[in-house]
């Protein structure tokens, strides 16, 4: 609890802004005029050029309001009769003729649900973080809502993309064509991807997809990004270009709003625009809330003010609405401790359905309800947005699946094995607590620092070899005593287990945690030791860096973006 502090909301310095954008119309506004008398606006529409910059497209003068076509956003620059100046840079949704030609209910597949699909994430955000911080919205919709939250939801990996390209694609990274930057030519633009709003697009769905925070972008900071646009709205190149004015600005604002909430009413304004037509919409934001515990408070009222007004208007009648997150935490100062390792790992997941699905669909509903406290996985969620467009009842998934459907029941006795889930990212294990000071956990820790090193030394001679400082927690993970136990199946139906074994133990799963110098760097890895031949064996999937570690590795960060966890520069001593 000393990590939870109160928040008030973001407070936008200044004047009211002179030009509002609802849907797809710009117009000044009647209190910019009442105040100022007549104003003149120029819109000088924002193009994309690629995923890195923009250009500028047509500029249109006027002093009433201006209507977007070319581009969802632009810089607004306005002049008073008395010559007082505002600009800012704005979004909106253009209105796209082509998009509406091609999309239509009456082109939806005849076995889908009829749902538009709205899903907005907030980075690193614990299931527990959302109800501790955002508490108005929470009780919005656990009750007005009636929203099911996964309570069992656990994440496959490490980092944002683990969490969202299995959710998009059904797929892990390394099962996809190469996209990593650092593999330059050899490497495909992340449009390779499978992603699942291709697959609603081509059904008579408009698509979009929003998020901020593109110095980090989510497909652009470790992977080459999009070499053409992915949906029919995109909104990166919204923030490419007002990123580098955020300084005229007060914090976290662009003129007299809150980037938040920007982000949101361009998720409202593709309603607006596109009333009556089939949406597929994914949202991901991570500004507030990716390096402060504390700071998405600021957003708790316009998140329950957006909620309201999609239930107001009446968009969830037709809407699924998933409100979700990566992951919990991974460098705020609550993830060193036991209860932050576990929220980690367990990040908030809602889903709410239209008031008449359970009429509708009860045993989907029931089933969604089953699972809210089952254990289920990003790779589920594909499953479900897929069932969604193409409903294929709501039978009982099977363990043999790695990705079930939301809709059928997920067995109650699947494991972490069963959900592909690593042991170092499984919330579901017992650990039993060793000594610091056992002579394996030493032994492990120094072949630990070993393996970093030589995994530095590989790619570059630019990092300082590491030393061990302190190990401050071990814990052993054994195989369960039904595990070892387990013999065969007594019948030839396999319904009745033998468990006449008694299996020897050849090797067992240990997590540590531990400081090296320089840095301090704080690491938690999870190892495998062999017994009878006293080794070790480490993946580099299976160590997470749990402190910030800023400008360490300034020199290798944009060439060897991997290396980014695990070195310090030689530069920076």
């Amino acid at each position: 609890m000393k990590f939870i502090k109160a928040q008030g909301p973001i407070m936008c310095s200044g004047e009211q802004d002179w030009v509002k954008i609802i849907g797809s119309n710009a117009f000044i506004t009647n209190e910019a005029k009442e105040k100022y008398g007549d104003i003149e606006c120029s819109f000088t529409d924002i193009l994309r050029s690629n995923d890195f910059g923009t250009q500028e497209g047509v500029t249109t003068t006027t002093h009433t309001e201006y209507n977007l076509e070319a581009s969802d956003f632009v810089r607004v620059h306005c002049v008073a009769e008395s010559g007082k100046r505002w600009s800012s840079i704005m979004a909106g949704i253009r209105h796209d003729q082509d998009v509406l030609d091609r999309t239509g209910w009456h082109l939806t597949p005849k076995d889908s649900l009829k749902l538009n699909v709205l899903m907005f994430g907030f980075d690193s955000l614990s299931r527990n973080t959302f109800i501790r911080k955002l508490p108005h919205s929470y009780n919005y919709i656990k009750g007005e809502l009636s929203g099911v939250t996964l309570e069992g939801y656990n994440i496959v990996g490490d980092g944002t993309p683990q969490a969202l390209i299995p959710i998009l694609t059904g797929k892990t990274e390394l099962e996809l064509p190469d996209t990593r930057k650092r593999m330059r030519s050899k490497a495909s633009y992340v449009n390779v991807y499978p992603f699942i709003w291709n697959d609603y697009r081509d059904n008579g769905y408009v698509t979009a997809y929003m998020e901020d925070t593109p110095s980090v972008g989510i497909f652009t900071y470790r992977l080459k990004g999009f070499d053409e646009v992915p949906t029919d709205h995109y909104m990166r190149p919204f923030f490419v270009d007002s990123e580098p004015n955020y300084s005229h600005y007060s914090k976290y604002c662009i003129g007299s709003l809150p980037r938040h909430k920007i982000m949101l009413d361009y998720a409202r304004n593709m309603y607006v625009v596109y009333k009556d037509v089939p949406k597929f919409i994914f949202g991901f934001h991570g500004e507030l809330s990716h390096d402060s515990y504390n700071l998405i408070g600021a957003a708790d009222k316009d998140l329950l003010d957006w909620l309201k007004w999609f239930k107001i208007e009446g968009h969830l009648n037709n809407t699924v609405l998933i409100l979700m997150s990566d992951h919990g935490h991974r460098f705020a100062a609550i993830r060193n401790t036991q209860q932050g390792k576990l929220e980690e790992r367990l990040p908030w997941f809602t889903l709410i359905f239209p008031p008449w699905f359970k009429q509708a669909y009860p045993e989907a509903v029931t089933n969604l309800r089953l699972n809210s406290r089952r254990l289920t996985t990003p790779f589920d969620i594909y499953s479900t947005l897929r069932n969604i467009l193409h409903f294929e009842g709501t039978g009982k998934g099977d363990l043999s699946q790695r990705s079930i459907s939301l809709l059928q029941e997920v067995p109650e006795d699947r494991t972490c094995a069963d959900a592909f889930i690593e042991p170092h990212w499984c919330a579901c294990l017992d650990w039993e607590i060793v000594n610091e000071n056992d002579p394996i956990v030493m032994k492990a820790a120094m072949e630990f620092v070993k393996f970093l090193n030589k995994y530095n030394s590989g790619y570059t001679d630019m990092c300082v070899p590491m030393r061990l400082e302190n190990v401050l927690w071990s814990a052993r993970l054994l195989p369960s005593s039904a595990l070892r136990k387990f013999q065969q199946s007594a019948d030839v139906d396999g319904f009745v287990p033998n468990m006449g074994a008694n299996l020897d133990i050849t090797m067992s799963t240990y997590q540590l945690k531990l400081t090296t110098l320089p840095g301090p760097a704080l690491f938690e890895v999870s190892l495998t030791y062999y017994i009878n031949a006293r080794t070790f064996k480490f993946r580099i999937e299976d160590i997470s860096r749990i402190n910030q570690y800023g400008s360490q590795a300034s020199c290798i960060e944009h060439t060897l973006e991997h290396l980014r966890k695990y070195c310090y520069c030689k530069t920076s001593l």
